[in-house]
């Protein structure tokens, strides 16, 4: 009996914790390079954490086309992705065009929220990355 006491007392003195717990933090992701190798612009991102390797795709969403061939690794629990865009596919991208990367394809409905899912603490499968450049492009 003195068990099941300290239990729910235990249970009673934790609940207004409860609301503050975050299962998962969304991680910070950004973009660290944008380099032109033959005829394909690499597009890395590093995130704080390890991108999901899962039954889903990652799109990087710039403007209103997305791409999603990529390459993936991790390192010191810190992950790393570059999508593999093609030269022509990157010159015709329209300049200021907003950049999202979004775990999983969002529907169309939520695709003209993207700015709100991006920055929303809680949403952990969209990311905005700031606004498309030429200039993001080094040699």
């Amino acid at each position: 009996m003195k068990n099941i006491t300290t239990l729910l007392l235990s249970i009673v003195l934790l609940m207004p914790f409860s609301g503050s717990v975050k299962a998962q933090d969304k991680a910070r992701t950004r973009i660290v390079q944008v380099k032109q190798k033959g005829d394909i612009v690499l597009f890395t991102l590093s995130s704080s954490k390890p991108f999901i390797f899962g039954s889903n795709r990652y799109y990087l969403r710039i403007g209103d086309k997305s791409f999603t061939r990529n390459e993936q690794s991790h390192t010191n629990g810190k992950g790393r992705m570059t999508f593999l865009i093609p030269k022509g596919d990157f010159n015709r991208l329209n300049e200021s065009a907003a950049i999202y990367l979004t775990y999983g394809n969002i529907s169309e409905d939520d695709a003209s929220s993207l700015e709100e899912l991006g920055k929303a603490d809680d949403f952990l499968r969209c990311w905005s990355l700031g606004k498309f450049s030429r200039k993001l492009l080094t040699k």
